[in-house]
């Protein structure tokens, strides 16, 4: 896994550092996933593909381009239900998916990310853990615009694995991006951040963007996203509600996570 350094902010004090694991599998990576149906379990570079005697598989076709720039080239096409009797499992309901999901091994307080396209109305796509509870429903309508997201979910439970699942009916995924922020250290002499985000008060400044568009999501302590906005220029916002944010950077140049602390 590839190291990276993200900043913590705390208002009214200097930036901390602490060291991160990201990964991301990109199903427009031919190399990783050619195209093809997957027809027997796999891993590949740590994901694995469980499909329960049911076909996924990698595509080509019904591409979809995001609002942060990422434009795939091939979908992993679940091909229809995770879940016997094609059901949507409710948020917080525990049903493990017997056929055509994914399963990867995550730290305590990661952050994970999916690029996302519904098969049609009333369809979700499932972050539940090892013992099948749903910690992230995401549902589509199927309209042309809002059967396209990207999801942003702030997994804080124990060391295990986490799934990605299909409710009722067929979904696409086009990439998945996991960073562990489970190990932290102190340095509070760099910061090496393109970006920096600072809090004043019930505001938040983001200062030093690159040049583009960038898709600015912040995350609640329990996952909740609060703010979602984008932005070409350095810009505030204000947060009504103290508490403990993750602020989730995105561009064609790259992504940060940077945790901030609003009192």
């Amino acid at each position: 896994m590839k190291k990276l350094l993200f900043s913590i902010v705390v208002a009214g004090a200097a930036s901390i550092m602490f060291n991160a694991q990201s990964k991301t599998w990109d199903f427009s990576d031919a190399t990783k996933f050619p195209a093809g149906a997957i027809a027997t379990d796999k891993t590949v570079d740590g994901l694995s593909f469980v499909t329960g005697g049911s076909n996924l598989t990698i595509a080509t076709n019904s591409l979809a381009t995001f609002d942060d720039g990422y434009s795939p080239t091939q979908r992993l096409q679940f091909g229809g239900n995770s879940y016997s009797g094609s059901t949507n499992p409710a948020l917080g309901s525990t049903a493990l998916p017997t056929r055509r999901y994914l399963q990867f091994a995550v730290s305590n307080n990661a952050v994970i990310k999916l690029w996302a396209r519904g098969g049609g109305s009333g369809r979700s796509l499932i972050i539940s853990d090892q013992s099948g509870k749903v910690l992230s429903s995401t549902l589509f309508n199927g309209n042309g615009v809002t059967d396209i997201a990207v999801v942003t979910y702030t997994y804080t439970g124990a060391a295990g694995n986490l799934l990605i699942s299909t409710g009722s009916g067929d979904n696409s995924l086009y990439k998945i991006e996991y960073t562990d922020n489970a190990t932290l250290a102190a340095d509070a002499t760099a910061n090496r951040l393109s970006a920096k985000v600072v809090v004043e008060g019930k505001k938040v400044y983001i200062r030093g963007l690159q040049s583009g568009t960038t898709s600015v999501n912040v995350v609640s302590a329990s996952g909740t996203l609060v703010k979602s906005l984008k932005t070409s220029d350095d810009m505030q916002f204000d947060l009504s509600s103290a508490g403990m944010y993750l602020v989730n950077l995105s561009s064609e140049k790259g992504s940060q996570v940077v945790k901030i602390l609003v009192k």
